[in-house]
Protein backbone atom coordinates (compact mmCIF):
# COMPACT_ATOMS: atom_id res chain seq x y z
CA UNK A 1 0.00 0.00 0.00
CA UNK A 2 3.13 2.46 0.88
CA UNK A 3 3.22 4.89 -1.92
CA UNK A 4 -0.21 3.51 -3.58
CA UNK A 5 -2.43 6.83 -4.76
CA UNK A 6 -6.10 6.42 -3.96
CA UNK A 7 -8.32 8.94 -5.12
CA UNK A 8 -6.05 11.79 -5.44
CA UNK A 9 -3.95 10.40 -1.76
CA UNK A 10 -0.96 8.91 -1.68
CA UNK A 11 -0.40 6.06 1.24
CA UNK A 12 2.99 7.42 2.92
CA UNK A 13 3.18 5.20 5.67
CA UNK A 14 0.48 2.81 8.68
CA UNK A 15 -0.69 4.51 11.25
CA UNK A 16 -2.33 1.47 13.25
CA UNK A 17 -4.62 -1.58 12.02
CA UNK A 18 -8.04 -1.26 13.84
CA UNK A 19 -10.98 -3.67 14.11
CA UNK A 20 -13.00 -2.13 11.63
CA UNK A 21 -9.53 -1.21 9.18
CA UNK A 22 -6.52 0.02 8.83
CA UNK A 23 -5.46 4.05 9.52
CA UNK A 24 -2.79 5.83 6.87
CA UNK A 25 -0.83 8.63 6.79
CA UNK A 26 -1.31 10.32 2.98
CA UNK A 27 -1.10 13.40 1.58
CA UNK A 28 -2.64 14.68 -1.83
CA UNK A 29 -1.58 16.82 -4.63
CA UNK A 30 -1.16 19.97 -2.53
CA UNK A 31 1.16 17.92 -0.42
CA UNK A 32 -1.41 18.54 2.43
CA UNK A 33 -1.21 15.56 5.22
CA UNK A 34 -4.05 13.35 5.98
CA UNK A 35 -5.08 10.06 8.11
CA UNK A 36 -7.01 7.88 6.15
CA UNK A 37 -8.79 5.16 7.27
CA UNK A 38 -9.64 2.31 4.81
CA UNK A 39 -12.16 -0.89 5.73
CA UNK A 40 -10.59 -4.22 5.85
CA UNK A 41 -10.67 -6.44 3.02
CA UNK A 42 -12.47 -8.88 5.52
CA UNK A 43 -15.16 -5.92 6.66
CA UNK A 44 -15.60 -4.85 3.61
CA UNK A 45 -16.46 -8.37 1.63
CA UNK A 46 -19.73 -7.43 4.46
CA UNK A 47 -22.47 -5.54 3.15
CA UNK A 48 -23.50 -4.40 6.92
CA UNK A 49 -19.97 -3.53 7.87
CA UNK A 50 -19.89 -1.15 4.91
CA UNK A 51 -22.84 0.47 5.84
CA UNK A 52 -21.69 0.95 9.46
CA UNK A 53 -18.81 2.13 8.28
CA UNK A 54 -20.21 4.57 6.29
CA UNK A 55 -22.31 5.72 8.72
CA UNK A 56 -19.56 6.15 11.29
CA UNK A 57 -18.27 8.64 8.36
CA UNK A 58 -21.26 10.31 7.87
CA UNK A 59 -21.72 11.38 11.67
CA UNK A 60 -18.05 12.52 12.34
CA UNK A 61 -18.14 14.65 9.35
CA UNK A 62 -20.92 16.90 10.97
CA UNK A 63 -19.24 17.26 14.01
CA UNK A 64 -17.05 20.55 14.45
CA UNK A 65 -15.17 20.76 17.90
CA UNK A 66 -11.61 21.14 18.60
CA UNK A 67 -11.30 18.49 20.39
CA UNK A 68 -13.00 15.98 17.71
CA UNK A 69 -11.15 14.39 14.76
CA UNK A 70 -12.18 16.28 11.62
CA UNK A 71 -13.65 13.57 9.07
CA UNK A 72 -13.44 15.41 5.64
CA UNK A 73 -14.41 13.16 3.09
CA UNK A 74 -15.69 9.51 2.50
CA UNK A 75 -14.51 7.55 -0.84
CA UNK A 76 -16.99 5.23 -2.17
CA UNK A 77 -14.63 2.88 -3.78
CA UNK A 78 -15.48 -0.57 -4.07
CA UNK A 79 -14.06 -2.59 -2.54
CA UNK A 80 -12.69 -0.96 0.01
CA UNK A 81 -14.18 2.59 0.67
CA UNK A 82 -12.41 4.65 2.97
CA UNK A 83 -12.82 8.16 4.63
CA UNK A 84 -10.29 10.74 4.97
CA UNK A 85 -9.58 12.83 8.52
CA UNK A 86 -7.49 15.59 10.13
CA UNK A 87 -3.80 14.40 10.73
CA UNK A 88 -3.08 15.09 14.26
CA UNK A 89 0.65 14.45 15.75
CA UNK A 90 -0.23 12.44 18.76
CA UNK A 91 -0.08 8.94 20.63
CA UNK A 92 -2.91 7.63 22.26
CA UNK A 93 -3.28 8.00 26.05
CA UNK A 94 -3.23 4.01 26.70
CA UNK A 95 0.94 4.70 25.07
CA UNK A 96 1.37 7.94 26.91
CA UNK A 97 0.51 7.12 30.06
CA UNK A 98 3.23 3.99 29.94
CA UNK A 99 6.07 5.35 26.96
CA UNK A 100 5.54 8.97 26.62
CA UNK A 101 5.00 10.23 30.78
CA UNK A 102 5.88 13.67 29.98
CA UNK A 103 2.55 14.17 28.61
CA UNK A 104 0.53 13.60 31.48
CA UNK A 105 2.32 14.47 33.94
CA UNK A 106 0.70 17.53 35.57
CA UNK A 107 -1.82 17.41 32.81
CA UNK A 108 -4.28 14.98 34.09
CA UNK A 109 -6.83 16.69 34.53
CA UNK A 110 -6.54 18.74 31.66
CA UNK A 111 -6.59 16.14 29.51
CA UNK A 112 -9.75 14.59 31.10
CA UNK A 113 -11.57 17.43 30.81
CA UNK A 114 -11.06 18.27 27.34
CA UNK A 115 -12.01 14.40 26.51
CA UNK A 116 -15.49 15.78 29.07
CA UNK A 117 -15.91 18.67 26.54
CA UNK A 118 -15.85 16.71 23.81
CA UNK A 119 -18.24 14.22 25.19
CA UNK A 120 -20.61 17.12 25.98
CA UNK A 121 -20.88 18.65 22.81
CA UNK A 122 -21.67 14.94 21.21
CA UNK A 123 -24.09 14.71 23.81
CA UNK A 124 -26.03 18.14 22.73
CA UNK A 125 -26.13 16.81 19.40
CA UNK A 126 -27.83 13.59 20.39
CA UNK A 127 -25.08 11.20 19.89
CA UNK A 128 -23.27 8.69 22.67
CA UNK A 129 -20.06 8.00 21.86
CA UNK A 130 -19.98 3.87 23.11
CA UNK A 131 -16.12 3.03 23.71
CA UNK A 132 -14.26 5.68 25.50
CA UNK A 133 -11.24 4.24 26.32
CA UNK A 134 -7.70 5.52 26.76
CA UNK A 135 -7.09 4.10 23.01
CA UNK A 136 -9.63 6.04 21.88
CA UNK A 137 -8.03 9.32 23.28
CA UNK A 138 -4.63 11.33 21.08
CA UNK A 139 -2.43 12.65 23.30
CA UNK A 140 -0.25 15.48 20.98
CA UNK A 141 3.31 16.65 23.06
CA UNK A 142 1.64 19.97 24.46
CA UNK A 143 -1.52 17.39 26.02
CA UNK A 144 -3.61 18.58 23.81
CA UNK A 145 -6.52 15.99 23.16
CA UNK A 146 -8.76 14.54 20.07
CA UNK A 147 -11.66 12.21 20.49
CA UNK A 148 -12.05 9.51 17.77
CA UNK A 149 -13.30 6.10 16.54
CA UNK A 150 -17.05 6.70 16.04
CA UNK A 151 -17.42 3.17 15.03
CA UNK A 152 -19.91 2.39 17.57
CA UNK A 153 -21.50 5.62 18.09
CA UNK A 154 -25.72 6.16 18.18
CA UNK A 155 -27.96 8.89 17.68
CA UNK A 156 -30.87 9.46 19.29
CA UNK A 157 -32.98 7.91 16.36
CA UNK A 158 -30.33 4.45 16.46
CA UNK A 159 -31.54 4.46 20.04
CA UNK A 160 -35.23 4.84 19.73
CA UNK A 161 -34.98 2.61 17.21
CA UNK A 162 -33.51 -0.41 19.06
CA UNK A 163 -35.04 -3.51 18.76
CA UNK A 164 -33.47 -6.40 21.31
CA UNK A 165 -30.30 -6.63 22.77
CA UNK A 166 -27.12 -4.82 20.75
CA UNK A 167 -23.72 -5.89 22.62
CA UNK A 168 -21.23 -3.93 21.58
CA UNK A 169 -17.74 -2.01 23.12
CA UNK A 170 -14.61 -2.97 25.27
CA UNK A 171 -14.85 -5.14 27.97
CA UNK A 172 -12.30 -3.43 29.87
CA UNK A 173 -14.62 -0.09 30.37
CA UNK A 174 -18.19 -1.34 29.31
CA UNK A 175 -21.08 -0.18 31.10
CA UNK A 176 -23.19 -2.55 32.89
CA UNK A 177 -26.35 -1.45 30.94
CA UNK A 178 -24.13 -1.65 27.66
CA UNK A 179 -22.94 -5.32 28.90
CA UNK A 180 -26.67 -6.25 29.07
CA UNK A 181 -27.39 -4.95 25.93
CA UNK A 182 -30.07 -2.21 26.97
CA UNK A 183 -30.49 0.73 25.48
CA UNK A 184 -27.84 3.29 26.40
CA UNK A 185 -27.65 7.05 27.19
CA UNK A 186 -25.00 9.07 27.90
CA UNK A 187 -24.55 8.24 31.31
CA UNK A 188 -22.96 5.21 29.60
CA UNK A 189 -19.78 7.20 28.16
CA UNK A 190 -20.05 8.90 31.99
CA UNK A 191 -19.19 4.92 33.09
CA UNK A 192 -16.76 4.32 31.28
CA UNK A 193 -14.97 7.94 31.30
CA UNK A 194 -14.70 6.72 34.54
CA UNK A 195 -13.57 3.38 34.31
CA UNK A 196 -10.84 5.55 31.79
CA UNK A 197 -10.12 8.17 35.11
CA UNK A 198 -9.58 5.21 37.16
CA UNK A 199 -6.76 3.42 35.02
CA UNK A 200 -5.31 6.74 34.18
CA UNK A 201 -4.50 7.60 37.55
CA UNK A 202 -3.97 4.22 39.77
CA UNK A 203 -2.61 2.66 35.94
CA UNK A 204 -4.80 -0.33 36.64
CA UNK A 205 -8.38 -0.79 34.76
CA UNK A 206 -11.30 -0.72 37.85
CA UNK A 207 -11.52 -4.42 37.28
CA UNK A 208 -9.84 -7.37 35.81
CA UNK A 209 -10.75 -10.78 34.70
CA UNK A 210 -9.27 -14.11 33.89
CA UNK A 211 -11.80 -14.39 31.12
CA UNK A 212 -14.21 -11.82 29.48
CA UNK A 213 -17.39 -13.17 30.76
CA UNK A 214 -15.67 -13.03 34.67
CA UNK A 215 -14.68 -9.42 33.53
CA UNK A 216 -18.07 -8.70 32.50
CA UNK A 217 -19.41 -10.11 35.75
CA UNK A 218 -17.22 -7.72 37.63
CA UNK A 219 -19.02 -4.64 35.83
CA UNK A 220 -22.31 -5.90 36.71
CA UNK A 221 -22.23 -7.03 40.42
CA UNK A 222 -18.60 -5.73 41.69
CA UNK A 223 -17.95 -2.55 43.60
CA UNK A 224 -15.53 -0.79 42.20
CA UNK A 225 -12.58 -0.69 44.95
CA UNK A 226 -11.38 3.18 46.31
CA UNK A 227 -8.45 4.16 43.55
CA UNK A 228 -6.81 4.82 47.41
CA UNK A 229 -6.31 0.95 47.49
CA UNK A 230 -3.73 1.03 44.69
CA UNK A 231 -2.57 5.23 45.36
CA UNK A 232 -2.06 6.51 48.84
CA UNK A 233 -2.10 9.72 47.76
CA UNK A 234 -5.36 10.00 46.19
CA UNK A 235 -7.82 12.25 47.74
CA UNK A 236 -10.81 10.68 48.95
CA UNK A 237 -12.73 13.48 47.23
CA UNK A 238 -11.03 12.25 44.14
CA UNK A 239 -11.79 8.66 45.00
CA UNK A 240 -15.27 9.69 45.44
CA UNK A 241 -16.08 11.54 42.24
CA UNK A 242 -14.48 8.39 40.05
CA UNK A 243 -16.62 5.95 41.94
CA UNK A 244 -20.19 8.21 41.65
CA UNK A 245 -19.31 7.52 37.49
CA UNK A 246 -18.90 3.84 37.71
CA UNK A 247 -21.88 3.35 39.70
CA UNK A 248 -23.78 0.51 38.68
CA UNK A 249 -27.04 2.48 38.11
CA UNK A 250 -27.18 5.03 35.71
CA UNK A 251 -29.23 7.32 37.98
CA UNK A 252 -26.66 6.70 40.74
CA UNK A 253 -23.73 8.55 38.40
CA UNK A 254 -23.85 12.70 37.56
CA UNK A 255 -26.64 13.09 35.37
CA UNK A 256 -24.54 15.01 32.39
CA UNK A 257 -20.94 15.18 31.12
CA UNK A 258 -21.41 19.13 31.71
CA UNK A 259 -21.55 18.13 35.45
CA UNK A 260 -18.78 15.56 35.05
CA UNK A 261 -16.27 18.12 32.82
CA UNK A 262 -17.15 20.98 36.03
CA UNK A 263 -15.81 18.59 38.47
CA UNK A 264 -13.18 18.01 36.86
CA UNK A 265 -12.10 21.61 36.30
CA UNK A 266 -11.82 22.03 39.58
CA UNK A 267 -9.30 19.15 40.14
CA UNK A 268 -7.42 20.64 37.69
CA UNK A 269 -7.05 24.15 38.90
CA UNK A 270 -6.51 22.59 42.79
CA UNK A 271 -2.49 23.31 44.15
CA UNK A 272 -2.39 20.64 45.81
CA UNK A 273 -4.10 17.74 43.42
CA UNK A 274 -2.80 14.56 43.61
CA UNK A 275 0.48 13.75 41.35
CA UNK A 276 1.34 10.11 40.56
CA UNK A 277 4.64 8.41 40.45
CA UNK A 278 5.11 8.87 36.83
CA UNK A 279 6.73 6.15 34.94
CA UNK A 280 9.81 6.77 33.01
CA UNK A 281 10.60 5.11 29.55
CA UNK A 282 12.92 2.53 29.83
CA UNK A 283 13.37 2.21 33.79
CA UNK A 284 10.11 -0.19 34.24
CA UNK A 285 10.25 -3.75 32.55
CA UNK A 286 6.46 -4.32 33.66
CA UNK A 287 5.36 -1.96 31.08
CA UNK A 288 2.17 -3.38 29.07
CA UNK A 289 2.64 -4.12 25.30
CA UNK A 290 0.40 -1.51 24.09
CA UNK A 291 -0.61 -0.99 20.44
CA UNK A 292 0.10 2.66 19.12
Amino acid sequence: MINRILKGYQIVEKIKDGSVGTVWRAINSKNQIFALKQISEKNGARSEKVRQFKKEASLQMKLEHRHIIRVFEYVDIPPLPFFTMEYFNSENLKYSMWYLPQRVYKAEFYILRQVAEALAYIHNQGIIHKDIKPENILVAENSEIKLIDFSLAQTKWDRLLQFGKRIEGTPLYMAPEQIRGERCDPRTDIYSLGATIYELLTKRPPFLGTTEAALLQKHLKEPAKPMRTFVKTIASELDAMVLKMLSKKPEDRFPDMTSVSYELSKWEKKATVIRLKQVEPGTNTNRPKINR
